[in-house]
């Protein structure tokens, strides 16, 4: 390095803070599912205070027990942008910021900026996509060995948008269970305490939509989310390939709408891209992989997915097994039922049976006689003055 290009970079222990450090590395998939963010200042002016101002009071109790505390917005904003100063510019990821540096950037308490992160993991605006920790005795030889005098690795955090919420149905014994969602929609700014009091009908109710969306509008809408939230399990599942990942949950959106409208899930996008290449004896690496992923969708019949025909063969076999239970019990009845138990036929067996077995100890016995008459015998004589 030339001496303006480490003046450049702030002096000497600038330049080895940035290019003498080890850092881990993470693995392929460890920001699978996380979109990219839209800059920090979005981030932290948008994206982090409408998920405090719409959430807080929700996720306020979980917040409470895990970490003792809450946390003002002012205090979160305040961490929020020392972590996005960190941040890839352009992906919002890879920010690596211990406590001690967060302490001494924003002036605040150690269990205060741990509120202030746990705040933002219960807002789904951040990942901690690897956790700290010391380093090892090897580890430390080799950091010493490029002049890094670090003890230990920071976290690394992924700032991204809001993650979409489940609001997919499961029914479970009959009822109809369904996951928590903010009540008054995404963005809103809840109203005073004072202007619903003094209000006599509901503030929902007092204006009208600007906008007039029409039922294939709605569909739309509703199938794309549907397809957002499969893209983001699918990205997250461990089996996805490597080459799905080329593209955002934005991205795959669209292409995975319909499926998701007939109930796939993840496992089934797997299954069956493991089926078209067992059948074809190919790995599938596609160029491009959403015109592929339309294109085997279009192969197959959305109304059955695999997991749903699996259940209907399984329920098959299940169905099978007690007709033939069934129709064995019943059998069983009808021969246990048929005669008494003093009538001649059942006396008449009774007697076959001692007959057949008798004869068959009488041949055995005639048998073993032969056989032992057959055999040479021989005698040993002892006499008192030894053995001859």
């Amino acid at each position: 390095m030339t001496p303006a290009y480490l003046n450049a970079l702030g002096g000497r222990a600038a330049a080895c803070r940035r290019y003498c450090q080890v850092r881990l590395e993470l693995d392929v998939g460890a920001h699978a599912g996380l979109a990219y963010w839209q800059g920090q200042q979005h981030w932290v002016e948008v994206t982090v205070r409408e998920a405090y101002t719409a959430e807080y009071n929700t996720i306020r109790p979980q917040l409470v027990a895990n970490t003792g505390g809450g946390v003002s917005l002012r205090t979160l904003l305040n961490v929020a942008t020392a972590m996005a100063g960190a941040a890839d510019f352009k992906t919002g990821r890879n920010s690596r910021l211990a406590i001690a540096t967060l302490v001494e950037r924003t002036g605040l308490g150690e269990r205060t900026i741990q509120r202030a992160r746990e705040t933002l993991k219960l807002l789904r605006v951040a990942t901690e996509v690897l956790r700290g920790r010391l380093r090892r005795r090897g580890e430390r030889f080799g950091s010493h060995r490029f002049q890094d005098k670090g003890r230990g690795w920071a976290s690394v955090w992924a700032l991204h948008p809001r993650k979409p919420v489940d609001k997919t149905r499961i029914v479970v014994a009959g009822s109809i269970e369904m996951a928590p969602h903010p009540r008054r929609g995404q963005f809103c700014i809840p109203s005073s305490r004072r202007e619903v009091v003094n209000t006599k009908r509901s503030v929902d109710k007092r204006a009208a939509s600007r906008r007039k969306e029409s039922k294939a509008d709605v569909e739309k809408t509703e199938a794309i989310r549907k397809g957002l939230l499969l893209a983001s399990k699918w990205l997250s599942n461990p089996r996805t390939p490597v080459w799905a990942r080329r593209h955002t949950p934005r991205g795959w959106a669209p292409a995975l709408a319909e499926p998701a409208m007939h109930g796939w899930t993840a496992a089934d996008l797997n299954d069956t891209i493991d089926a078209w290449g067992k059948a074809t004896r190919m790995a599938p690496d596609p160029k491009h992989p959403i015109a592929y992923i339309r294109w085997l969708m279009k192969q197959q019949d959305l109304a059955f997915a695999p997991h749903v025909l699996a259940q209907i063969a399984a329920d098959q076999e299940r169905t099978e097994r007690e007709r033939q239970s069934a129709a064995f019990k019943a059998e069983r009845a009808r021969y246990a039922t048929s005669a008494p138990e003093d009538s001649p036929g059942r006396q008449a067996a009774r007697f076959a049976a001692r007959r057949a077995t008798d004869m068959a100890r009488q041949r055995k016995a005639n048998t073993s006689a032969r056989e032992n008459a057959a055999q040479p015998v021989w005698i040993t004589h002892l006499q008192d003055g030894g053995e001859q």
